[in-house]
């Protein structure tokens, strides 16, 4: 049965959300993009104040915005820059967006980003897949699976969208999203769906059969850039939890 991730942006909403019950919590700043990115201060605060044993992740935004101006090197060392957070996380995320129109080696940068996680930590590296990948300029989902697999840190790949106007129902046709699922539980991968998914299409989101979903806007009091709402989260797991119990059924 699938599970529920919630993305927060600050230590308000992690009070909110340390209340219900939700399988992980997820910090990004929604203001700066897909995957935009929290400060180092903020995941330490929001750390702080999420009860323990809760799975925590957090967004560290797009591979470009760490490039160098030549594309080739760090413009920081994502190890430094995190480092007062590595072991109170679970997982980090990392966006693809741009680098198949930059024509970077992002295999080899991305790789090199994950080997500053530190090897003695909890952290581990979660790849991110865009379903909208042509327009987006990212890899295409089955690329990035075959790469999630070659990682040996990695666990998780999420499937996501960069442009929030469209969901991820809408990005792929949902034979091609329940294959691509399907693949990726087959490489022993965790498999997360995200991108603009709400209540209303939450039945066929499920069909496709991720470990979980992952949610933002939905949870919200309107935009996905206003505050999250406790009761708009509990709703969200109610729905949930009853559309999980009626494929079981079905079943």
């Amino acid at each position: 049965m699938a599970q529920l991730l919630v993305s927060i942006r600050d230590t308000a909403e992690a009070e909110l959300i340390n209340k219900c019950n939700i399988a992980i919590v997820d910090v990004k700043e929604p203001k700066r993009g897909s995957l935009g990115a929290a400060t180092p201060k903020m995941l330490e605060a929001i750390s702080g104040i999420i009860s323990q044993p809760q799975t925590l992740s957090f967004a560290a935004g797009e591979l470009s915005e760490w490039l160098s101006p030549n594309g080739q090197t760090f413009n920081k060392s994502p190890g430094s820059y995190y480092e007062n957070v590595w072991n109170t996380f679970d997982f980090i995320k990392l966006g693809l967006a741009g680098v198949t129109r930059d024509n970077n080696d992002w295999k080899t940068q991305l790789r090199l980003f994950f080997a500053e996680i530190p090897r003695d930590s909890k952290t581990k590296p979660v790849v991110v897949s865009y379903l909208d990948f042509q327009s987006s300029h990212s890899p295409t989902p089955n690329e990035l699976i075959d790469f999630a697999s070659s990682i040996d840190a990695c666990s998780t790949i999420l499937f996501d969208t960069f442009d929030k106007a469209k969901n991820s129902l809408a990005s792929q046709s949902q034979s091609l999203l329940t294959d691509l699922i399907a693949k990726a539980r087959s490489r022993s991968l965790t498999t997360v769906l995200a991108g603009s998914i709400t209540t209303d299409c939450l039945g066929t989101a499920l069909t496709s059969q991720p470990n979980l979903i992952g949610v933002r806007g939905a949870v919200c009091d309107s935009l996905r850039t206003d505050s999250i709402s406790s009761d708009r989260v509990n709703e969200f797991v109610r729905v949930l939890q009853q559309a999980n119990w009626n494929r079981a059924l079905k079943n």
